[in-house]
Order: C-alpha cells, then structure tokens, then sequence
C-alpha cells in the first residue's frame, strides 16, 4: 500500500469537534560508576546462596548428573544442555548487575522545565466501561493544563463507546478531539489517524481500559526533555484489577518482573525492546519519520496487524535513538481474568516479539547508533535461547519421571524455592507480601505455559487480535 493509498481510511472518520556511517564498535559501560542499592544486592546475594544451597541439599546436580549418564542419547544432550546453562545463568548475573543501578529520572522540587505540550492518543473499541475514566486520569494529571490534548479515536465500537466519549468532549471542550470510524479498521489506523489530528511535540499512546497516576506525564515526559538522544519512553504498567482472583494476583507479579526488571536493566543502556502501548511516548518528528512505513509494515508477506508498540520501538531503535523507562511514570491496566484469554493475549505478544525479534536482528550488528550496541546484542542472545533451554529442559525432565519418578517432585520443589527467593525482588520494591503469587506462577509457566512459543512460531503470519 503506498503512502497516498493509506490516507483513504480517514473517509470514514467522523470529527465531531473541530545512510549511517560505519564506526568503530566500542563498549561504553559508564552506568557501572552509578551507585548501587545495598539492600537490592544483599536480596540478590541472599536468594543466589538459598538457591544454590537448596540445589545442594536435595541433590539436585547430583540427580543431573546420574540421569546424564544414564544413556548413549542423554550423553550426547549433556553437551547443549551445559551450553545453554552457562549463557542462561550469565545473562542473569549480567542483567542484575546492571539492574541494581537503574535509577529513575525525576524532576526536582522547584526546578523550572519547559515542558513541551503533548497529545494522548487512545484508540478505543468497546470500551465503554473504563473509557471515561481513562479521559478523566490524563486531566486530572499534574501536567501543565494548557499543554496537554487528548484525541480519542472510536474504532468501530457496537457498545457506547463513543457516547462517553462525546460526553467527555462537552467536559473537557476543546482539548478533546473525537474521531469516529464507522466500521473497525484496527489500533495501528486508529493511531495514524489521532496523530495527524494532533499537534503536541510528544506524542503519548495509552489505551483506554487503563488509568494513569496523577505525575505519570510529567515522568514519562522527562527523559525526552533531558536527553535529545532519546526517543521514546516506556511507563510502567500495574494491573489495575490485581485483587479480582487468583490469575490477576499472579499477572500483577508477572508485569511487575516484566517492567519493573526486564526494562529497567534494559533502560540503563538505552535499549528497552517493547514500550506498552498502554503509556509510551515518542518524538513527534522521530515518530513522523517512519510512521508510513510502520503502518503499512508486513512480514512473510503478510500485513502485520498486531504487536504495533513492539514495532514502534523497533524503529525507534534502529534509528539510533535510545529508549528509557521510566518506572515513576505509573499507568493500571486491566489484565486477563480467565486462563484462556490470557493465553490469547500471550500468544498474540509473543508472534509479535518473534517477528520483531528477527528484524532486529537484520540491524543489531550495524552501526545504527553511536554508543552501547554491545550490551542490547548480549540480552538479545540471553533472551532467545531461554526459549529452547525451556523446552529442551523441560522434555528431559518429563522423560526422567519414567527413570525416578522422584526427580520431578525434587524438581517442584527446588522451582518453588527459587520462585519464593527471586520474588523478594518485588517484597522489595512493592513492600507487600503479595510476591507470594510469583510460586505458583512460576509453575505455571514453568509446566503450563510452555506450549505458547513454539505455537507462535507455527503461527506467526496469523494476524488475529485473539482477545478482541
């Protein structure tokens, strides 16, 4: 589709209110000088040793050891399943050294910024229960009132979607703008089409079934004031119903991990893989420059029709920019309440990061930006080869139950004190007793959730939304 052909959906809007250079490759580490969070490191030390000393005391590398030697065919997996090991557990010591030293950016008391005005685009189907008060969270913000402007793009809903947000639009007058399609055209011409209505410097996404905390603008905000070299900025995504059953409680500690770990190490060195859709926000220019080809982006052939935030910090990437979290920058977000939708949703992310994952690998080799491309190369590796080590794992450790039908019960309960200890991670930035949930939660991935990886590679050019 070319760039003239794309502008055609907009006859269904309804506005009811008016070549890189090559240079040397070098490893720029400065954030190791930054200061360290001594309790952070004392946890991380503590749940290293009660880890390793439960692995002895149970005898877990001993099992290993006798079940490897057991057969020709084990012999041979020994070899991989070492390999693989090794690069697993250095990437995780990697990733924490790293993560004890991420700080969020924040503003000091008094300190005079000129901020620059913003436009919160929120594409919208169905949601006519959280809508409204998505809309109200962003006014209600302790951002600058006269620069701020909301475009609120009404994708074909059937339910009363677009009645709250007409009645937000007599509210809040003319710094909301109503967009109204008359049949669903999907989030990424939803979004497209919010940002040629807006005018703000930065442009934020949020979706509509989430709320923001009231100084979440003005974090997220920050490092694109601070730092011209950033593009975009991740904000941190809590579920918004954590108490409704035992599976949001579990999702709470899975996003927290997610957020409040994975992109914050990654943060330090500029290079968050996935910014939520949920509140992320961009450069306009940057975001202009490539927005055509985001939207008409297609893979095996195929139009991509989901994984549209993932594929926006891409191409932020690859233009050399670098892309932050900022864990201050708080937005609740509802999560799934049934086992098969979570599934859904999982299965939608992860052909999403399969798909990206293999364009950045087209480009992380390059030169695309001046300083720390070593660093996002060594998580990419760390990061993909989880995926066969847990397969590949897993299968051993099911074949073994016909060998010793007690080496699976060793190794429950060896995966149940390794998820209490990693999950006073979260007892220490959260301080609630709630990281009790990462245990069964680790099981379930561990022995549930296996299959969704090799399902998404098999299925990948299905563009679906799933839980839509």
């Amino acid at each position: 589709m070319k760039h003239e052909e794309v502008d055609q959906f907009l006859e269904y809007t309804g506005e009811a209110s008016s070549s890189r250079s090559r240079k040397k490759l070098t490893i720029d580490l400065p954030f190791l000088k930054v200061t360290s969070d001594p309790l952070a490191v004392f946890l991380i030390l503590l749940a290293s040793a009660g880890i390793l000393y439960m692995a002895v005391k149970i005898e877990i590398f001993q099992f290993w050891a006798e079940f490897l030697r057991s057969t020709t065919l084990l012999r041979l997996a020994t070899y991989p399943l070492i390999v693989s090991a090794v690069i697993i557990f250095s990437g995780i010591i990697f990733r924490t050294i790293i993560w004890v030293r991420y700080r969020p950016m924040s503003a000091a008391p008094g300190e005079k910024i000129d901020w620059p005005t913003v436009s919160v685009i929120m594409p919208a189907l169905n949601e006519e229960k959280l809508i409204s008060r998505s809309i109200d969270s962003i006014f209600e913000s302790d951002y600058p009132a006269g620069k701020i402007e909301v475009v609120c793009i009404n994708d074909g809903s059937t339910d009363g979607t677009l009645g709250h947000m007409l009645q937000a639009r007599e509210k809040y007058g003319k710094r909301l703008t109503v967009i109204d399609f008359k049949k669903n055209l999907g989030k990424r011409k939803a979004f497209y089409s919010g940002l040629k209505k807006s005018t703000g410097e930065v442009v934020l996404t949020m979706d509509t079934d989430s709320k923001i905390g009231r100084s979440a603008l003005r974090n997220i905000v920050l490092p694109l004031v601070r730092e011209p070299e950033t593009g975009c900025v991740a904000g941190r995504v809590a579920v918004l119903n954590e108490k409704e059953n035992l599976l949001t409680r579990m999702l709470a500690i899975r996003y927290a991990i997610s957020f409040d770990f994975g992109r914050a190490y990654q943060s330090v060195y500029g290079a968050v893989f996935c910014c939520p859709g949920a509140l992320t926000a961009y450069r306009r220019k940057l975001l202009m420059s490539f927005i055509h080809e985001w939207l008409n982006q297609r893979f095996l052939n195929a139009p991509c029709r989901h994984g549209e935030d993932r594929a926006l910090t891409t191409l932020v990437l690859r233009s050399g920019h670098m892309v932050r979290y900022q864990s201050n920058a708080l937005v609740y977000t509802r999560v799934p309440t049934r086992v098969g939708e979570m599934n859904r949703m999982y299965l939608r992310w992860t052909r999403s990061y399969l798909r990206e994952s293999v364009i950045f690998a087209r480009f992380m080799f390059l030169p695309y930006r001046k300083k720390h491309r070593v660093l996002p190369v060594l998580d990419f590796i760390f990061l993909n080869i989880l995926h066969p080590f847990h397969l590949f794992s897993l299968a051993l450790i099911v074949y073994s139950f016909y060998i010793s039908p007690l080496f699976i019960v060793r190794h429950m309960a060896f995966l149940v004190v390794a998820a209490f200890l990693l999950s006073l991670y979260y007892l220490r930035t959260q301080r609630s007793v709630a990281f009790l949930y990462g245990i069964p939660y680790a099981l379930m991935t561990a022995f549930i959730l296996w299959w969704i990886v090799p399902v998404a590679a098999l299925t990948i050019k299905n563009q679906s939304w799933l839980t839509r």
